[in-house]
């Protein structure tokens, strides 16, 4: 077996590990709020109406931190990436829940 060295000295960005952590965090909420809406007929009630407005705030801090993820030198951009990806998604699906009328 060979060994592999590493000649790099990029590190994983911290803000990008926790831009990916709160998106897939903040499309759980957006993904069971709108689960509970859809089995309730529209009339899930308050809980849920504060746990869309949590996922939201969410996806805001989370894509902060992904493009501030993605501005650090010297370091890997898979996560913030992938933060930046999960947090666009759920602004996505709240822009479309407030222009659909939902």
């Amino acid at each position: 077996m060979k060994k592999r060295y590493k000649f790099s000295v990029k590190n994983q960005s911290g803000s990008g590990i926790r831009s990916s952590i709160v998106g897939v965090l903040s499309l759980l909420l957006t993904g069971g709020m709108l689960v509970a809406a859809y089995t309730e007929y529209g009339q899930a009630g308050k809980l849920i109406a504060v746990l869309g407005f949590l996922a939201l705030l969410l996806a805001l801090y989370g894509l902060y931190h992904g493009v501030r993820g993605l501005g650090e030198e010297d370091t890997y951009k898979g996560f913030p990436y992938m933060g930046c990806i999960c947090n666009g998604l759920v602004l996505v699906a709240f822009a479309g829940i407030y222009m659909l009328g939902w």
